[in-house]
């Protein structure tokens, strides 16, 4: 149950949080003017990344990543989809574009910086559209822009993951690019976003204790197939794997906390 205290420190944060966003679109037009068109996505991907981790600050989250970063260069990031802020969380941490679903793009502010940005957007239930998108992603993973996507299409609250689309698989191949797995993972079942209103989830998610404000991310090793079917397997495969590494780093990190709070 969410207390009245938590619902106004939540309404505070997303005030400075909304702050934050108008002064980076702006500071953000301010410096497209004075670079160069060819840096211009660049620039803009940067941009987010300092955003992003300035809205971790905000909101009071840790992060918690787990393996090491993969070599320079371009990939499909595929991630298992949690919560409302698993986009925010992974690119407070890596430079790639997310394809988000289309209804982001309407939302006040945050959808101008997400156009702004070049956030590809889908529209999940036109097959047109999905056919175009994949489309979209090959062209950008060919030509040098790195992608974050979320093939099981929606948030779930699964031990493991639930079913991939196979579409940025087919993709990555196409471009000929690997795929790079990553896991999230929050404190607990109830941080998972499945049926709450957004700003009830919300509230939940960026007050109360540090240790149901931190995130689990794990970064696997890059793979590649030239088979789409083989490698979505391998990928699904790679971060079902993952969870067991950040369920114990979850429970060792909760194992401190209650030691701390006993000294205290």
């Amino acid at each position: 149950m969410i207390n009245t205290t938590d619902r106004f420190r939540a309404i505070i944060k997303l005030f400075f949080f909304f702050l934050l966003l108008v002064g980076s679109i702006i500071a953000l037009y301010i410096r497209l003017l004075f670079t160069s068109k060819q840096r211009h996505q660049l620039t803009k991907f940067h941009a987010r990344k300092k955003f992003c981790q300035r809205t971790n600050t905000i909101f009071g989250i840790q992060i918690i990543t787990i393996g090491d970063p993969p070599p320079s260069g371009t990939y499909l990031y595929v991630s298992n989809h949690r919560s409302f802020y698993d986009p925010i969380a992974f690119l407070s941490q890596w430079v790639a574009n997310p394809v988000s679903k289309a209804e982001v793009s309407r939302y006040p502010l945050i959808g101008w910086g997400a156009r702004l940005t070049e956030v590809l957007m889908l529209h999940r239930n036109n097959r047109k559209e999905r056919g175009l998108m994949k489309l979209k992603i090959t062209e950008n993973l060919y030509h040098g822009t790195s992608i974050l996507l979320y093939p099981e299409g929606t948030t779930t609250d699964h031990p493991l993951t639930a079913q991939f689309q196979r579409g940025g698989f087919t993709a990555a191949v196409e471009a000929g690019r690997k795929i790079v797995p990553v896991a999230m993972e929050y404190a607990h079942a109830g941080l998972y976003w499945i049926d709450q209103p957004l700003f009830t989830q919300f509230v939940y998610q960026v007050t109360g204790p540090v240790g149901r404000r931190t995130i689990y991310m794990s970064i696997g090793n890059p793979l590649w197939d030239d088979d789409p079917n083989k490698l979505l397997i391998a990928v699904q495969d790679s971060i079902n794997g993952q969870f067991d590494i950040l369920r114990r780093s979850r429970h060792t990190q909760s194992m401190i906390g209650m030691q701390e709070k006993k000294r205290g």
